[in-house]
């Protein structure tokens, strides 16, 4: 049963109204909203016909909320499953439109376009616009930089300007005609670059009857706000809404359930601004939460009381909120993180907080390359596990191209890994190795692609001891031939090469072994592109896992077939490259749609993004790469990823274009140069703003022990991050005293 703490207990008391929650870290905030939801259906303030609307952020969180309500009616004597209705903001928005699809103009039998065919369909627009203007990548290149051989680089920007462009663009109501007027104002190249794509990406949308995420929420609200007959029933339906993670909330959003809430007026929102991290280029604000709870007609809850960690980790948490809003040397980002500070539960508190060490919190006070802390943090937490493997242990990184390398760095120490990345390791080696053969196959002359291409595949079918000893040497051998050619090209090529290198036994078994199987699929290469991958895996792995994955890769290497019928093996092998190096997640194999729970992974090591983290705890966290490139400051020596080194005075292009759509103006007024002068600055008080926010999330995942490290960076021009340093120096002074 639940036994509600401060706060709490005025929570559930609430029957009608506009109610807005600040919730800290482990406040119990979905605990409580459960009961909510579940305390209202038991005091009958719904009728049978109607539901209490749940909605959250993630599809996670969706099945977590279920499974509470549903475990609170029956603790009522309630049957589970009626009453409530929980939903992703994009699920709610797919219900309304695909219950009256009309209503949107939309046929019955719509589609929705999922990451991957919307990301494909703008990546062949910006591929079209670059091939046609190269004269204003030209202009907007840095000096002393060839477009020509910075291709991909320019082709990757421009596909992520137009992605993010337009998502705000939809979460702004605006669409391609709206821009269209403004780019005839402005006669920029950039601005005109996005009209063009976002113009094609709608076309190529319609004309698959297709509509994409952001599509679902523009269309439901464009299906309530001009369908007040519509909009009455689902008011109805749904007279009581409580609202999860109001944070991240968008502008669109708030409007949406601004609609439905506005007959019954109640509405429940639950969030921490200050973990509102899923900001940059979208219309989602933290500030929108902190404006609707003081608003004088909503009533308004703190949850400050957290027992999920030790008062030295809370300490810690609370000292980054005050040295923020109060020291932080760049006023403009005294904003980014808010009171109320955490406070510890009770001594009777059902949740007490775990015993109390501060010599577990522990900032690494030393400069390591990024290849050292990878070392020291997998070598601890091996020991650490070993001596504890009853509990907990997670390592939270900023990117997934990090993580990866962690997770191979504990796989070498036999470390027990479960991963929340992008990809996950099985994914990513089985990706590296059809990667490693497409190469092969593009130029088979080049060294580096036969050498890589052998190593490959023999580690795959080999079952001999010493495998790797034995691969290494043979390399080293084919290192050696200056014509690589005439291994596949002479009768006896192969043959000579053994004998010439004295290669026998095993080491010959093998290499004949390898060299058999690429010249069978050189045959492969004659088949469509779904078809060669599927006979290569096939015959190539024997793990089931393996063999689904290389369906899966087929499928999507066959997409790509139709949307670039020109690709080459050798654009193939870039695409499973970026797969295994871990650029996009490989759809259907993500645990994104699956409630995770920590403590059903005890003994392991969890390596994720601090991202991916949020909503999670784990006894023993480890926080790296905390440097300045990671979590810049606005300091002069600072580097920021959206500030491309091939641009013209390093400008954020994104921030530009976006700062353009947001204020565009009703009359098609043009907008003003030094807004846009300022938005690369804006940008980077944004980005930085939501690093400290992704930091405070960070220490918070923490229930007994907390490790930071940092690197010098791949260059070794990194610093320690300025909050970083910050709190070691908290730490310190605290333990000096």
């Amino acid at each position: 049963m639940f036994n509600p703490r401060e706060g709490q207990q005025d929570i559930i008391r609430y029957h009608a109204g506009m109610l807005g929650i600040t919730a800290v870290p482990g406040s119990g905030k979905t605990h409580t909203l459960s009961y909510l939801a579940a305390k209202l259906i038991a005091d009958d303030r719904i009728q049978e016909d109607q539901e209490i609307l749940i909605v959250t952020l993630v599809n996670s969180a969706v099945n977590n909320f279920a499974s509470r309500i549903s475990e609170f009616l029956k603790s009522f004597g309630l049957v589970p499953g009626i009453g409530y209705r929980v939903r992703t903001l994009h699920g709610l928005a797919y219900d309304i439109v695909r219950e009256q699809p009309q209503l949107a103009g939309m046929d019955n039998q719509f589609s929705i376009a999922d990451e991957r065919t919307s990301n494909d369909i703008i990546s062949i627009a910006s591929i079209n616009w670059i091939r046609t203007y190269p004269e204003a990548i030209l202009e907007l290149s840095a000096d002393n930089v060839d477009p020509d051989r910075q291709k991909n680089n320019w082709a990757n920007l421009v596909q992520s300007i137009a992605n993010n462009s337009i998502n705000f663009c939809k979460d702004m109501l605006i669409s391609p005609d709206d821009l269209l007027q403004q780019t005839q104002l402005m006669k920029d190249p950039l601005f005109a670059m996005v009209q063009k794509i976002y113009t094609d990406y709608e076309r190529a949308l319609y004309d698959r009857g297709s509509v994409d995420f952001s599509d679902l929420i523009r269309l439901a609200f464009t299906i309530l706000k001009n369908n007040p007959g519509y909009l009455s029933i689902l008011q109805d339906r749904w007279p009581y809404i409580l609202e999860d993670e109001a944070q991240d909330s968008s502008k669109i959003q708030e409007e949406l359930l601004t609609l439905l809430s506005s007959r019954s007026n109640n509405w429940v929102r639950v969030g921490d601004p200050n973990q509102a991290i899923f900001e940059t280029f979208t219309t989602a604000d933290p500030r929108l939460l902190r404006q609707f709870v003081s608003r004088s007609d909503v009533a308004g809850v703190d949850l400050p009381r957290s027992g999920r960690s030790t008062r030295s980790i809370i300490s810690l948490a609370n000292h980054l909120i005050n040295w923020t809003r109060q020291e932080h040397p760049e006023k403009e980002l005294r904003y980014a993180l808010d009171i109320p500070l955490i406070k510890p539960t009770a001594a009777n508190d059902p949740q007490p907080n775990p015993m109390d060490a501060p010599e577990m919190v522990h900032i690494y006070n030393q400069e390591l390359t990024p290849e050292k802390e990878i070392e020291v943090v997998a070598t601890s937490a091996c020991k650490w596990l070993q001596e504890n493997p009853d509990k907990t242990l997670a390592i939270l990184i900023p990117r997934n191209a990090r993580g990866a390398e962690m997770v191979e760095a504990l796989s070498k120490r036999h470390v027990s890994v479960f991963e929340l990345l992008s990809t996950s390791r099985t994914t990513r080696e089985t990706a590296s190795v059809l990667a490693e053969i497409f190469t092969f196959f593009a130029k088979p002359l080049i060294r580096r692609h036969l050498t890589n291409a052998f190593a490959s595949v023999a580690m795959e079918i080999s079952d001999v001891e010493q495998t790797t000893k034995m691969i290494e040497a043979i390399v080293r051998k084919l290192k050696t031939i200056k014509n690589p050619e005439i291994l596949f090209s002479l009768p006896n090529g192969l043959e000579e090469f053994a004998s010439q290198n004295q290669i026998n036994g095993q080491e010959k078994t093998l290499l004949s072994d390898v060299f058999s199987k690429l010249q069978y699929w050189q045959s492969a290469l004659l088949l469509p592109i779904d078809e060669c991958t599927i006979t290569i895996g096939s015959d190539l792995f024997r793990d089931a896992a393996d063999l689904a994955l290389t369906h899966k890769i087929a499928l999507i290497l066959q997409k790509a077939k139709e949307y670039y019928p020109d690709w080459t093996i050798e654009n193939f092998a870039e695409e499973l490259h970026a797969i295994a190096s871990n650029r996009y997640k490989l759809h259907g194999f993500s645990d994104d749609n699956f409630g995770f729970d920590p403590d059903q992974h005890k003994g392991k090591a969890v390596v994720s993004t601090m991202h991916k983290a949020k909503g999670l705890e784990w006894d023993r966290v480890y926080l790296m790469s905390v440097n300045n490139y990671n979590f810049p400051s606005l300091a002069e020596n600072d580097e920021y990823v959206s500030e491309k080194w091939f641009v013209k005075d390093r400008r954020n292009l994104e921030a530009e274009v976006v700062q353009k759509i947001r204020t565009i103006q009703p009359d098609g007024q043009i907008v003003k140069n030094d807004l846009i002068r300022k938005a690369s600055h804006q940008a980077r008080v944004e980005f930085c703003a939501e690093r400290l926010r992704l930091l405070y999330v960070g220490i918070t995942r923490a229930r007994q022990e907390l490790i930071i490290t940092w690197n010098n960076g791949k260059r070794n021009n990194c610093v320690e991050a300025l909050p970083l340093k910050a709190l070691r120096e908290f730490l310190e002074t605290k333990r000096a005293e």
